[in-house]
């Protein structure tokens, strides 16, 4: 298993087990990719970027992620409730990675925007994570 695919599996089984952010977008609301059908609000790991902090992924690997909220409330304060829950469910403990150890992982930035079809929310959390194997 790749830095990558353990940080994403660590990353969903927290969000999705969070009684806070369960609280905000109800159960089975979050996602690795949202399937077309999913019902608002929801939680999707929207993208994930990975290059080598060296010459070798085993060096070491930097990550940087997109948490996205998507809702359909009338102000944008769920959207950007969630995004800030799901923020304090992955610094509230550490991440467990199946092989790998988490080394780093900290907020870029926060944004939210309202969406083109005029009634819905989109909060964003950006991420950058550094992963390295375990010994």
């Amino acid at each position: 298993m790749t830095g990558e695919m353990a940080l994403r599996d660590a990353l969903i089984a927290r969000l999705s087990t969070d009684a806070d952010l369960t609280l905000i977008l109800g159960a089975g609301h979050v996602h690795d990719g949202a399937p077309r059908s999913a019902a608002h609000p929801y939680l999707t790991l929207e993208s994930i970027t990975s290059r080598p902090l060296a010459s070798e992924p085993d060096e070491g690997m930097e990550h940087q992620l997109v948490l996205a909220l998507y809702s359909r409330a009338d102000s944008r304060d769920e959207a950007v409730k969630g995004v800030m829950a799901a923020a304090a469910a992955l610094f509230g403990s550490g991440l467990s990675l199946n092989g790998w150890h988490l080394a780093d992982l900290r907020a870029v930035e926060t944004s939210s925007e309202r969406l083109r079809d005029g009634r819905s929310w989109r909060a964003a959390l950006r991420l950058r994570a550094v992963t390295g194997p375990e010994d």
